[in-house]
């Protein structure tokens, strides 16, 4: 906060560099510190409130504040199924195709925090992993059929498909 009031200050004495912050007011086209943002921000430091939706009966105060604490995995989870997973919006405009949709990306999540927590690497490590591994085709022009090789496994990847899939 300190930082904001002296940048505050700074804009206020050279008024070329003007822009508005958070501690400035504008008073007949003159800026000026804000004294009374300052003063109730320095009245609420430290303090936080959470609000939320449910009633009393159904959660109790510690509750919602757990709840909120496990906010930043269900926003890990949305960071990682749009980028792994490559996720983007698509336009559907009936239901049918919609909860499709929607079943298809929390399925893809479901089974990358699966990968993840079987495999104890990140989703974005088993993806580069896996991409190593490429099968090629070759083309016998004499006899015009394609024969598939396939690659060698990696001995990381073959440790990961060991944890994944153990014995039985």
């Amino acid at each position: 906060m300190n930082k904001q009031i002296e940048k505050a200050k700074q804009v206020i004495q050279v008024p070329s560099k003007s822009k508005k912050l958070k501690f400035t007011k504008t008073n007949d086209q003159k800026l000026e510190l804000n004294d009374e943002l300052i003063e109730k921000t320095k009245k609420l430091l430290g303090i936080k409130g959470y609000y939320t939706n449910l009633e009393e009966n159904m959660a109790d105060n510690r509750t919602i504040i757990e709840r909120y604490h496990e906010l930043y995995k269900i926003e890990q989870a949305f960071r990682v199924s749009k980028s792994d997973l490559q996720t983007r919006p698509i336009f559907h405009f009936k239901e049918q195709p919609i909860k499709l949709h929607i079943l298809i990306c929390f399925m893809a999540l479901v089974i990358s925090k699966h990968i993840e927590l079987k495999a104890g690497i990140s989703i974005r490590k088993f993806i580069d992993e896996s991409k190593k591994i490429v099968d090629g085709q070759i083309l016998n022009h004499i006899t015009n059929k394609t024969v598939i090789v396939k690659a060698e496994q990696t001995p990381k990847m073959a440790d990961l498909v060991a944890k994944l899939f153990p014995p039985h």
